[in-house]
């Protein structure tokens, strides 16, 4: 986890030429899901690598969703998608000394890939019956005031 929150600071330091406190964060929320699967049977040193590359792969993802227009406000993807596959990856890299690389790989790969076609169909059946989106009144009232009878936030009523 601190390795990656080092890492996306100081790349999106060096990207944005300023610090990013939200990269930082998915950082060491990515090194999180990053060793979670290889925790039991990695060293020290081998937990920080697999943090740092974590770290790197979050800024890249949360990146490239921008970049191809793809709405992921809180980087959701990159932590638990993008650094899950490379968890169970560095597993058979580091944590079998690579025996098992191709089968961690292949594991990987297949949960991504169940979960793309499942939810695909999922959200796919909620639009066509018109559940996937609220109405506009609705969103521009606040979800919270229709959900919950009462405003999430603060309200300056002097405005």
């Amino acid at each position: 986890a601190c390795a990656g929150g080092i890492v996306g600071m100081a790349l999106s330091w060096i990207v944005f030429k300023k610090p990013d406190l939200t990269m930082c964060l998915n950082g060491i929320l990515g090194g999180l899901v990053g060793i979670t699967a290889n925790c039991d049977c990695v060293t020290n040193n081998q937990s920080l690598i697999i943090g740092a590359v974590a770290g790197v792969l979050v800024l890249g993802a949360i990146m490239l969703l921008d970049k191809l227009r793809i709405d992921d406000p809180v980087g959701a993807f990159p932590v638990h998608g993008v650094c899950g596959i490379w968890g169970g990856v560095a597993t058979g890299v580091f944590g079998t000394g690579g025996k098992v690389l191709s089968t961690q790989i292949i594991g990987s790969v297949s949960i991504a890939a169940f979960s793309f076609v499942s939810m695909f169909i999922l959200f796919s059946i909620l639009k066509a019956v018109n559940l996937l989106r609220v109405s506009r009144e609705e969103e521009i009232q606040g979800l919270d005031i229709h959900e919950h009878g009462m405003p999430a936030y603060a309200v300056d009523s002097s405005n």
